[in-house]
């Protein structure tokens, strides 16, 4: 045993090239290492469940109920997988379908459709109402209407829409250059500001005393991930990217096993559009959580945003194919949206190959869109609602998914995380505001608030698609934050 301890403690300085053997030796010997931890085993279940080796006398019985449980995670991903592709082909019948461009009905049937609707409505106030006498006592309700949202009445009625069978599963390479050639559409970002003393002695300092200010004000604020994330926003503006990278690592430092901190660190350089340092940011993210999808999505993203595709789509595909616990609904469609975008784009491009074998050949088919915005956040148990209001004055959001134009909001996140997604095939011409509503949380904040990373998307899955992204945080439950719009023209 003195022996082993030794050489994990020898292993330890290369971890990650050497958690294996770590893993290893801690299971031989009984040791507790960063890769094994001691449990009480009380039942053959429980070694199973945990597939540690049981004493001789209960081998047999252990790998009878290791195959059992074998079998089982098969059938369950399986069954995973066909209801995704169901959910799939429902949003490929969405994304063919023609809407309407213009105007909603007239004012009087407005009224009438309103009258008609009223109990619906009123019935979906009561349970949000309910909802959160709940949540203030300490409960965790679902909102009811998540499921059937869906389905839920638009705010004006709806013109007779042609219905088009999808196409075939197969992503050619001319889909990458599929833009809209009939709308400009550009981005413009609500510009964010902390209002901490700090931060205004930051902005107002000459460019030549900065560093030595952020010096200063620094051991008053050792601990606070949000000094260091106001602190770089500073450094951004005032044309410092290399100092600003500088003091965003030091969110790496404070709690290098704090995989909210660390998500938060993550999010913002890919702000900065620096996706390899992000990279090694988030496979830490992943080995911490391996359980969350988050995890291994926003992985996906850095490896597409430096040009690692191959690496991309196969650490998304695994959002698609594991089955994830209910609190991260539909997680599955929007992670595909942005697999078949990289798949699509980077196929478009001279001397391209990307081997797809592995993936259902019902789930390749790349959807562009004129519009996009997807928001996630570093909570857990925290409930943020993603708003976007289109040039008709209808707002999609969790209770009105699907508006007269086509706009689709992705289900509800109540849980934690995101993401929450906003989609439109074909815009309209006018301005499309995006909101982030802080609905409530019930857990303790990490950074003293809640950290919130916004994508807005023109052309997505295109060969023209622009991102611009935006980090920001909110304090106050119930706050309703303008993060920016879309202009199409």
């Amino acid at each position: 045993t003195q022996w082993a301890q030794m050489r994990v403690a020898e292993l330890e300085g290369e971890y990650n090239l050497n958690r294996a053997e770590i893993r290893r030796l801690g299971q031989r010997f009984k040791l507790v290492t960063r890769e094994t931890s001691l449990i009480v085993l009380d039942r053959i279940e429980d070694y199973a469940r945990n597939e540690i080796i049981p004493p001789a006398s209960l081998r047999a019985e252990y790998d009878s109920m290791l195959s059992a449980i074998g079998t089982q995670r098969r059938a369950e991903r399986k069954a995973h997988l066909e209801n995704i592709v169901r959910l799939f082909e429902e949003k490929v019948r969405w994304w063919n379908r023609d809407f309407p461009k213009d105007s909603p009905a007239r004012k009087e049937a407005k009224i009438a459709f309103a009258d008609a609707v009223a109990p619906a409505v009123g019935m979906l106030m009561e349970q949000r109402v309910e909802a959160d006498r709940q949540r203030d006592n300490g409960s965790t309700p679902r909102r009811l209407l998540q499921e059937s949202a869906s389905n839920a009445p638009p705010a004006a009625p709806v013109a007779s829409a042609k219905m088009a069978g999808p196409s075939g599963p197969r992503i050619s390479a001319q889909a990458a250059n599929v833009a809209s050639t009939e709308t400009v559409a550009t981005i413009r970002l609500q510009k964010w500001q902390a209002d901490a003393p700090y931060a205004m002695r930051l902005r107002n300092a000459a460019t030549a005393d900065l560093y030595r200010i952020y010096l200063d004000e620094k051991p008053g604020y050792a601990s606070s991930t949000a000094f260091f994330l106001d602190a770089a926003d500073v450094f951004f503006d005032k044309g410092q990217p290399e100092l600003a990278i500088r003091v965003l690592t030091n969110l790496a430092e404070m709690d290098l096993e704090n995989r909210h901190i660390l998500r938060i660190l993550g999010y913002r350089l890919m702000q900065a559009r620096q996706p390899a340092l992000a990279i090694p940011v988030f496979r830490k993210v992943l080995a911490l959580s391996p359980e969350e999808p988050q995890s291994y999505r926003d992985l996906g993203l850095a490896y597409a945003a430096d040009k690692q595709a191959q690496k991309s789509i196969d650490s998304l595909y695994e959002v698609v194919i594991r089955p994830w616990h209910n609190r991260f609904p539909e997680i599955e469609l929007i992670t595909l949206a942005e697999l078949n975008s990289v798949i699509a784009t980077t196929s478009a491009l001279p001397g391209a190959a990307l081997d797809t074998r592995r993936i259902d050949a019902r789930l390749l088919k790349n959807l562009p869109l004129d519009l996009r915005a997807v928001m996630t956040w570093d909570a857990d148990n925290t409930d943020i609602d993603l708003w976007v209001t289109d040039p008709n004055g209808e707002k999609a959001y969790y209770g009105h998914r699907l508006t007269y134009q086509g706009g689709r909001m992705s289900a509800d996140f109540t849980g934690g995380y995101g993401p929450e997604e906003f989609s439109l095939k074909t815009a309209k011409p006018g301005k499309y505001k995006v909101e982030a509503n802080y609905f409530g949380d019930r857990r303790q904040n990490v950074t003293g608030a809640t950290t919130l990373s916004l994508r807005l998307s023109t052309h997505f899955g295109t060969g023209n698609q622009q991102d611009q992204i935006v980090t920001l945080r909110l304090k106050d439950k119930r706050e309703v934050i303008f993060v920016g719009e879309f202009e199409v023209k």
